[in-house]
């Protein structure tokens, strides 16, 4: 999550940014260190506000596909410890 917050950050930073500094012959902007290398990273590329604005649809934790992946591991982990615990006690 905090490589999400920290992209969503520099690309708005990097927009307005650029947008005063196109309405502007001169601009100072003070931002701490760690913040210069993404907003280079997105200088003048172009982006929807708005977009940036939302917040992303999470995906479910949980899924059928995975819930039956691990049942079915489990389930063959189980049949193979069995199958050896009972070939041990012959």
């Amino acid at each position: 999550m905090a490589f999400i917050t920290c992209y969503v950050t520099y690309r708005y930073m990097s927009s307005k940014l650029l947008t005063v500094a196109s309405e502007h012959s001169s601009v100072v902007a003070v931002v701490g260190k760690g913040h210069l290398q993404g907003i280079k990273n997105y200088w003048k590329q172009p982006i929807l506000t708005r977009e940036l604005m939302e917040i992303p649809s999470q995906k479910p934790l949980f899924n059928a596909r995975k819930i039956l992946t691990s049942l079915g591991v489990a389930v063959a982990g189980a049949a193979i410890i069995s199958g050896i615990y009972l070939k041990c006690r012959k």
